[in-house]
């Protein structure tokens, strides 16, 4: 049976796990040590619980959801050192309950990282890179007046969510000559140069969109359904580099299909991948990246190293700084 230090890793870490072992971890590897950028399929609460049971810990990104039966099931778990800075696929509230420490990596580089791929999209639909890529020009095509390209210049830019990420692209707009909204479930007074609105607001009035809140719940109605897409104007594009399940996909692609939106760029999707029959990929006003915004090398291996400092700090009985449920410490007194 695995003992007090031991963790049960169910996605790949992309650094070698022996830094662990060296100091006294058990670990248990439920997937490959190393990412080949293939998809994998979530781990089923049952294989999980199966696979885990008796460890102290489990450690991983996005590849299964963490939720109160599985918890229940391993009444040994005492931490979960979660690679990446959303938690949505933890049932957090449920690990407090349980005394469950909850750890993430919100390392600055991926803030970064996700910051500059979100203004990549923006300009690349302004700019209609998605019709004037390679093939456009290798099929003879050249300048359409039907294409014209826009600018953020003077463009109005909303800003859903205004946490490190959504903080980050403000920040890069600076200089463009853009106005600068932001919704946000909290009182924004700390940044210069943006405008904080309620997001029926927002969305009436900006020109680009980009969303950077935390992912929803299963089960939980897109932040952006029919009703509030509707919203949108029908010059305005929209992009999601945060998760997919914030928009709802079916009413997206037949506002997109019938010219009610200018276009969509888009990073995430519900599911992952997205089905490759899926009318949303032939539209030829959206720019599809494959969930490759934080996709950098020198970042997974920051990422990684840190989720093993928090877990060894949970080991040794320290806290980190990036404990997502701090009111377990509360709990545990």
């Amino acid at each position: 049976m695995p003992g007090d230090r031991s963790v049960y890793v169910y996605d790949p870490m992309d650094e070698p796990l022996d830094w662990l072992r060296e100091r006294g971890v058990s670990v248990t590897l439920g997937a490959p040590e190393f990412s080949t950028g293939q998809m994998r399929p979530k781990v089923p609460e049952d294989a999980l619980i199966e696979a885990a049971r008796g460890n102290t810990a489990l450690m991983g990104a996005s590849g299964t959801r963490i939720t109160r039966r599985v918890m229940e099931a391993m009444p040994e778990l005492r931490y979960i050192s979660k690679l990446g800075i959303g938690c949505e696929v933890i049932d957090l509230k449920a690990a407090t309950d349980h005394g469950i420490r909850v750890t993430n990596t919100p390392v600055r580089g991926e803030v970064a990282l996700v910051a500059e791929h979100t203004i990549a999209l923006m300009l690349g639909l302004l700019k209609k890179v998605n019709v004037y890529a390679n093939g456009w020009v290798r099929g003879g095509g050249w300048k359409d007046p039907q294409h014209m390209s826009g600018s953020l210049r003077d463009a109005t830019v909303g800003i859903v969510g205004f946490g490190h990420i959504g903080r980050a692209v403000a920040q890069r707009l600076q200089g463009w000559g853009a106005r600068v909204l932001v919704s946000d479930v909290r009182l924004v007074t700390d940044i210069s140069g943006v405008v904080q609105v309620d997001l029926e607001t927002l969305l009436r009035t900006a020109d680009v969109v980009t969303l950077h809140t935390p992912g929803l719940p299963a089960g939980t109605r897109p932040l952006l359904d029919t009703e509030r897409l509707a919203l949108l104007k029908p010059t305005a594009v929209l992009v999601n580099t945060a998760r997919g399940n914030l928009i709802d996909t079916g009413a997206l692609t037949d506002r997109l299909r019938r010219g009610l939106l200018a276009g969509a760029g888009l990073d995430v999707y519900d599911p992952e991948p997205p089905d490759q029959q899926h009318p949303l990929l032939g539209l030829p006003n959206v720019l599809l990246t494959p969930h490759a915004a934080a996709w950098n090398r020198p970042l997974r291996k920051e990422m990684a190293m840190l989720a093993f400092e928090n877990l060894l700090t949970m080991f040794d009985g320290g806290v980190p700084d990036s404990l997502v449920n701090r009111e377990v410490l509360e709990a545990s007194r």
